[in-house]
């Protein structure tokens, strides 16, 4: 606690208390946000989490952390019709193992990685770009960086709702579907518990279609052997894989919920090598990495880079919630976007006093990327070291 305390700007008293908060109240549960998986040390810190549970007997008990009984097989994935010699080209499948190598269970290429690719041409040349629903421009870091690299693309296509700034850059716009207009099956591979079948409310407004038809149609004109069917030929088959019934037979049910069940690793153990849980990773030990949990310090922080502390003398900080939005989502909404018609950063009093400002003053947050103009809010419930925009 004493070593964590100058870094958390937690007291080491506070940590001890908390600590034993959970390990003391049985049933205990834990969450968390995205928010900590915005650093390098993202995986190793969802590993050190997890093993608080573990080590606390609260592990598939009412109450505590549960593992999901996913009545169905995983939605299809291309990949694993891929020739290996084609997956092992995968951008980041060596350096990623966990993300999107061979220990990855819903592989993705590293999105940075790609990015480095359509910029230089390594280790292959990325020409083309198809985005799904992502408003790359807003909610991804160093936007300039992003703006120059999708620029960068010979060819750039967006399935969207709404006219996003990367919507504006792309050479071809296709418009997609919401939820409310399709059938759909929401069943999360290894989370959820049941089957929920969710109906079309309305129609489909002119020429939008639905994400995986547009997938389907892709297939089809490229003539792979896989991928050709309908969403609806997929959800049957996923449902006829496991139960008793099909999509048709779904849709009069509206959801199939089994019975629950706690403490399953006393009948198969736990999806590891050794079937235990591992504090102490044996898999990742083979591919090279720790096998334990470890702290590693953010690129830049007062305390790995002190310099560029004293330059830019505040943690900057987003994504707090606000009621109207969500992270990125409806602020193009004219009735939500009334609640907070200009972008607004919040600090602490006593900051904006040696900062000389106040409330609803314009000021530029900067960074060594650049820099953007926001209103002062005032909130006494921010650390005085910080800044949130």
């Amino acid at each position: 606690p004493e070593w964590a305390e100058p870094i958390t700007w937690v007291t080491a008293e506070k940590i001890r208390k908390a600590a034993r908060l959970f390990a003391e109240i049985k049933p205990s549960m834990m969450e968390w946000g995205c928010a900590i998986e915005h650093t390098p040390a993202c995986f190793q810190t969802v590993r050190a989490l997890l093993c608080l549970p573990s080590i606390t007997g609260n592990i598939d008990q009412p109450g505590s952390w549960s593992f999901g009984m996913l009545p169905l097989p995983p939605f299809p994935q291309l990949f694993d019709k891929m020739p290996m010699d084609q997956q092992k080209k995968r951008l980041g499948y060596d350096d990623f193992k966990v993300l999107s190598g061979e220990l990855a269970q819903l592989p993705s290429a590293h999105i940075p990685t790609i990015f480095n690719a359509i910029r230089t041409g390594e280790p292959y040349p990325v020409r083309t770009g198809f985005i799904f629903g992502n408003n790359a421009l807003s909610t991804y870091g160093d936007v300039k960086t992003v703006f120059e690299t999708l620029m960068a693309l010979d060819y750039l296509v967006v399935a969207e709702l709404y006219m996003t700034p990367t919507a504006e850059i792309a050479d071809l716009i296709l418009p997609v579907s919401t939820w409310a207009e399709v059938d759909a099956l929401p069943a999360v591979p290894f989370y959820g518990q049941n089957v929920i079948m969710a109906q079309q409310k309305t129609f489909q407004y002119a020429e939008c279609k639905q994400d995986e038809d547009i997938m389907v149609e892709i297939c089809r004109r490229l003539g792979t052997e896989h991928g050709q069917e309908s969403p609806q030929e997929v959800y049957d088959s996923m449902l006829r894989s496991t139960l008793d019934f099909g999509w048709e037979e779904l849709k009069q049910m509206g959801f199939y919920e089994p019975e629950f069940k706690w403490q399953k690793y006393k009948e198969n153990g736990f999806g590891t090598p050794t079937r235990k849980i591992e504090l102490y990773s044996t898999r990742l030990q083979e591919l090279g990495y720790d096998p334990l949990p470890y702290y590693e310090e953010p690129p830049e922080s007062p305390y790995s880079t002190p310099e560029l502390a004293h330059e830019f003398p505040l943690i900057l900080i987003t994504g707090a919630r606000l009621p109207m939005f969500f992270q990125s989502e409806y602020r193009q909404l004219p009735k939500l976007r009334k609640g907070r018609p200009e972008p607004e950063c919040e600090l602490h009093p006593e900051t904006a006093a040696d900062l000389g400002v106040v409330t609803g003053d314009w000021v530029s947050i900067e960074t060594k990327r650049g820099k953007c103009r926001q209103k002062v809010k005032l909130f006494e419930g921010i650390d005085p070291r910080v800044v949130h925009v």
